[in-house]
């Protein structure tokens, strides 16, 4: 444990100098006229990982080359991505603007891989895949309202990603699982509407899946079409029709249909077997909207939340059908009078599960294409960097999560550097955990875990975080550990704590 401990530090310096002098750059122009302006950019992205008593003693097991798998008890791995980008614009005579994007993302891992119970990105993996590949246009009634057309390879979320936000999965020979650096879907693509208080998408979209490059883990391959409605309140200055996170409060409704998903046999594993037919609607909300000036609450108190309805009547593998759903409430205050403007928030989360394993109607919650972190880098949807990120299946299953963050009035390299520490805190639980297959003798609670964050902005285009925590096992967590060891293989002591220590940088060139 000492030397794999050793060797994370020497990682995490060696990431840590990366962002720490470096200098913030723009896109770097290579043509630019009149009317036409082509750019190149740079992203690139790293992390590093140890995990001291992995999955509470089960351990994470690396398959061999020649057959069988092996333990690793303590994991150590590290990821890297780079994403070159090119883009371009041309401003036509008849009043509109035509836009594209291509890029494509280079990925690893190092060391042992992901410390999931089955790693997937053990041996080293790499790729090379296209990423985005679009073309636009932007046409401007005013103002105040346009209308965008994009078709083709692009990024699309509804609001913070909780339903909609990623098209491919990181995994497998692709890599870098725990940074995820793919987003894209494929298309035919997307028609905007951006006003001033409403906004709107109407889409028809794929994800990008690859089963043989993620080594049998990737998403279901899903082609769903649909729309979506914001009414929305812009922050002061701030563009809500187009920027997520300028917008003060909003509330959207939003719909698609799945008209193609694979239902092969590879994906009938409780949550994503059933998509082919599949209704999906989501109410979501958020941001400052109560108007009670008592305390700050109209100015410094946020709200949270969203349902998503899963409904389907024409189910595959077996099931006569889908229903399911998932909701999360998270009020928060900030509190900018008290030194560090500590923001604090409660989030309550429900994933829907069955009772009944054998039921023909199907009730495990499917995430879909789940963004975490549009609103917070920690704090997002999965719950904990131990249990939520390496063990808990995000259906059937509930969490209490408490977050607190700060901003301390202090500048680390530079006078518009800015560093945010936060203290995370998770109870998670089984609805049911007869319906993810363990005995029903087994007790509801997973884990308790606690988790200490350090996130540093240099600027706009350079940031980084390192964070520690601790996961304390209950006996459905032990449980859901131990049923996944591989057959065939010995039982190792198992114990009631894991810990991890990670650190990520990102830089735009």
């Amino acid at each position: 444990m000492a030397s794999k401990l050793r060797r994370l530090l020497i990682s995490l310096a060696a990431l840590g100098n990366v962002y720490a002098v470096s200098d913030a750059y723009a896109d770097q122009t290579l043509i630019e006229s009149k009317n036409v302006t082509i750019k190149a950019g740079l992203d690139i992205g790293g992390d590093a990982f140890f995990l001291p008593n992995t999955n509470y003693g089960a351990g994470s097991y690396r398959q061999r080359r020649s057959g069988g798998y092996a333990l690793i008890q303590d994991t150590t791995y590290a990821e890297l991505y780079g994403k070159p980008i090119l883009s371009g614009q041309w401003k036509t005579p008849w009043g509109f603007t035509v836009f594209g994007q291509a890029s494509a993302i280079g990925s690893t891992t190092l060391g042992d891989g992901d410390a999931e119970s089955l790693s997937q990105t053990t041996r080293t993996p790499r790729a090379i895949t296209l990423e985005e590949a679009n073309l636009g246009v932007d046409l401007p009634f005013n103002k105040d309202q346009k209308l965008i057309i994009e078709g083709g390879r692009q990024k699309f979320q509804i609001d913070d990603g909780f339903l909609v936000g990623k098209g491919a999965y990181s995994s497998g020979d692709r890599g870098a699982w725990w940074y995820a650096p793919r987003f894209a879907f494929a298309g035919p693509g997307v028609i905007k509407y951006q006003g001033k208080h409403i906004r709107a998408d109407a889409f028809m979209l794929e994800n990008n899946t690859n089963n043989n490059q993620t080594r049998n883990n990737d998403r279901p391959e899903t082609k769903f079409e649909g729309f979506d409605v914001t009414l929305f309140r812009s922050k002061e200055g701030g563009n809500g029709g187009a920027v997520y996170e300028d917008r003060a409060a909003y509330i959207t409704l939003a719909y698609f249909h799945v008209r193609k998903a694979n239902i092969g046999a590879a994906y009938d594993y409780a949550n994503r077997a059933d998509r082919q037919g599949m209704n999906v609607t989501q109410l979501s909300w958020g941001g400052t909207f109560i108007p009670v000036k008592t305390w700050g609450i109209d100015k410094h108190f946020s709200l949270y939340g969203t349902f998503v309805s899963e409904q389907n009547s024409h189910a595959g593998n077996g099931y006569k059908g889908v229903s399911a759903y998932a909701t999360y409430i998270e009020p928060g205050y900030t509190f900018t009078s008290l030194p560090w403007k500590p923001h604090i928030f409660y989030r309550y989360t429900r994933f829907s599960g069955g009772k009944n394993p054998h039921s023909r109607t199907k009730h495990n919650y499917d995430t879909y294409f789940l963004y975490d972190g549009r609103r917070y880098t920690y704090g997002g949807y999965w719950p904990g960097e131990i249990t939520g990120m390496y063990l808990a299946p995000l259906s059937n299953m509930e969490i209490h999560q408490v977050d607190l963050t700060g901003v301390p009035p202090i500048h680390l390299l530079r006078k518009g550097d800015e560093l945010k520490l936060g203290l995370h805190f998770y109870d998670l639980s089984f609805l049911y955990p007869s319906g993810s297959g363990l005995p029903s003798t087994v007790g509801r609670h997973m884990s308790d875990e606690v988790d200490l964050s350090a996130e540093y902005s240099f600027d706009a285009n350079t940031s980084g975080a390192i964070t520690g925590g601790a996961a304390f096992a209950g006996p459905g967590g032990k449980a859901l550990a131990k049923a996944g060891i591989p057959s065939g293989m010995n039982v190792p002591p198992m114990h009631g704590t894991s810990g991890v220590l990670e650190l990520y940088f990102y830089r735009h060139f």
